[in-house]
């Protein structure tokens, strides 16, 4: 990766560790792919602030999820059925662009709530 912006750092181990496709992600974050392709490598500008304030998300979510879980229960756990997402997985939910209804679920799960 060429670029330096943190917040891409989470898009990058979405993909390397969660097995997301960047094509997913883009459209998750409601841009073209080729945006975030040239994101990646540096070319065409860096993500406007609406786009940073997306991909803090997915870190927001990444920190929630370490918390929580190892690295092999939380790519069970993405792509797990839940009741609490009417049956939808947390993976498909992130892909939808519902990034913070799985943190949600996270900071509540953290926090000793019982769902």
């Amino acid at each position: 990766m060429a670029t330096s912006i943190r917040e891409l750092d989470a898009l990058e181990r979405l993909h390397a560790d969660f097995s997301f496709t960047y094509d997913a992600l883009a459209s998750a974050l409601q841009t073209p792919a080729s945006t975030v392709h040239r994101w990646r490598s540096g070319h065409g500008g860096a993500p406007t602030p609406v786009y940073l304030h997306r991909l803090a998300a997915f870190g927001t979510f990444l920190e929630e999820l370490d918390m929580l879980m190892t690295r092999d229960g939380a790519v069970a756990w993405l792509d797990t059925p839940l009741p609490y997402l009417k049956g939808h997985t947390p993976r498909a939910t992130i892909l939808a662009g519902h990034v913070d209804r799985v943190t949600g679920i996270l900071m509540a799960m953290n926090a000793g709530m019982p769902l």
